[in-house]
Formats: C-alpha cells, structure tokens, sequence
C-alpha cells in the first residue's frame, strides 16, 4: 500500500471496484464491491493513488458528499 503524502493536495473519491472472479455475483450484478475512498495526487508528472478505506478520510470531510464512481480493475 503506498503511503499517502501529508505535504501536498489530495483528492478523495469513493468508488466501487470489480475484483474479476467470473463467480462473483456482487460484480456479475452490481456495481462491484465498496464503496471504497480513494486518495489521489501528483508526484512530478504522474497522478498516483492510494487506498484509504470504508469511512470518510477527516480531511475530506468538509467537502460535499460525493457520487461513488464505478470502476473497473
């Protein structure tokens, strides 16, 4: 797990993530598992992620309440 920088702007989003068992029901009929928080930054060029967990990560929660974002893996 990368650790998450405390020096720079992170971005947190919620998202729902498939884990591509052909026999997995929660992926075959629904979104996919989670919702799961994500953080995002920059290092240099490149964005970078990290998993943060279930519950709202405290620095995100001054934001509004996002729409948890399918993704594919």
């Amino acid at each position: 797990m990368k650790k998450i920088p405390t020096d720079q702007h992170i971005t947190y989003q919620l998202q729902f993530r498939k884990c591509g068992k052909a026999s997995c029901s929660t992926c075959r009929n629904g979104q996919g598992h989670g919702p799961y928080w994500y953080a995002y930054w920059r290092e240099g060029p490149r964005l970078r992620s990290g998993y943060v967990g279930k519950n709202r990560p405290e620095a995100a929660a001054a934001a509004p309440t996002p729409v948890a974002t399918p993704v594919l893996v």
